[in-house]
């Protein structure tokens, strides 16, 4: 109801009181029943015009309510882009059809991401898929060629692959949907040492992890941070890889450096989008599924910590930073 509203009913009301103040006066030997009847009368007029007014209030302020209501169900069947229109008004209207467009741009960005993660994921699914199909095409045509076992070891590496795509994919979906796993206390530096220990690796591995750097945290995710990191480290390796695992302040810091080629400073953000396309330097021909680095930051940021590419003298330093956990009491 605007202030001009209220000001009318107002006046309407005291008139009416005045009006009955002058009958009761007029009145003051008739009987109680006749003053009774004129009061009510009184009464539902005035309350019939403040039901009037108030009705016809509401339903003019909710008119940009049910504009912006028309607006959104036809922004449903529009083409992407479509926005409802913001009323210059600067009310609660004009905020709300404001946040409504933001919530529109949102979406669209979401959906346009999902898109585009589908349609890498399904190239990336493709490609060892074709392989795999055409080593055992080749093997069904010609069962006794000698390269029979070469085919099938050949097969098993698409195999692989595309168990670790999937599995990735998996992880991440469960990640996307805010999965919180179980954390507990664990020694970050004794899980380092046993992620490299369990490992066969073509180029040396030199560790240097402090024991009792605890962390709170879900083990088989950490140590999928870790397995991330090392393969990362073992496709680019030349001859060494350096892993450091030790406490900095109230963090847990693990370091992750090869001698390889090394990630260009344009490119270190890049290497943690999913699916990304780099150099031929560091390109995917070299086994990897363009998920692994991507999968271990979105755990660490998980865990409330951070994963990144730092500065080094040689080949690439990746660095895991983790909240170091609060001592019992």
């Amino acid at each position: 109801m605007t202030l001009n509203e209220v000001t009318a009913l107002g006046s309407l009301t005291v008139a009416a009181v005045a009006i009955a103040a002058a009958v009761l006066h007029l009145l003051a030997g008739t009987a109680a029943g006749v003053l009774v009847t004129v009061m009510a009368l009184l009464a539902a007029a005035v309350a019939a015009v403040g039901c009037w007014l108030v009705r016809h209030a509401v339903a003019r302020a909710l008119q940009p309510v049910e504009r912006l209501r028309a607006e959104l169900v036809a922004a449903a069947d529009a083409e992407p882009g479509a926005r409802v229109g913001v009323p210059a008004t600067g009310d609660d209207v004009e905020r709300l059809a404001g946040r409504v467009n933001l919530l529109l741009d949102r979406l669209e960005i979401s959906a346009a991401q999902r898109r585009a993660f589908i349609a890498d994921a399904s190239h990336e699914l493709r490609t060892p898929l074709a392989g795999l199909r055409t080593r055992i095409e080749l093997a069904l045509d010609d069962p006794d060629d000698g390269d029979l076992a070469d085919n099938l070891e050949h097969a098993l590496d698409d195999v692989e692959r595309l168990h670790r795509i999937v599995e990735d994919l998996f992880v991440l979906a469960r990640l996307d949907s805010g999965d919180l796993p179980e954390r507990r206390r664990l020694d970050l530096g004794a899980l380092v040492e046993s992620e490299v220990a369990g490992r066969t690796s073509a180029v040396p591995v030199t560790v240097k992890a402090e024991s009792g750097i605890m962390v709170m945290g879900n083990r088989s995710r950490l140590a999928r941070v870790l397995m991330n990191l090392l393969s990362n480290a073992e496709r680019y390796a030349v001859a060494r890889i350096e892993i450091q695992a030790r406490a900095v302040g109230e963090e847990a810091v693990v370091e992750v450096h090869d001698d390889g080629p090394g990630i260009p400073p344009d490119a270190r953000e890049r290497v943690f989008e999913r699916f990304a396309r780099l150099d031929a330097a560091r390109s995917r021909d070299k086994g990897g599924s363009g998920l692994g680095l991507p999968l271990a930051r979105q755990i660490a940021i998980a865990h409330g910590g951070t994963l990144y590419v730092a500065n080094g003298t040689y080949g690439a330093r990746l660095v895991l930073r983790l909240p170091l956990a609060p001592d019992p009491p």
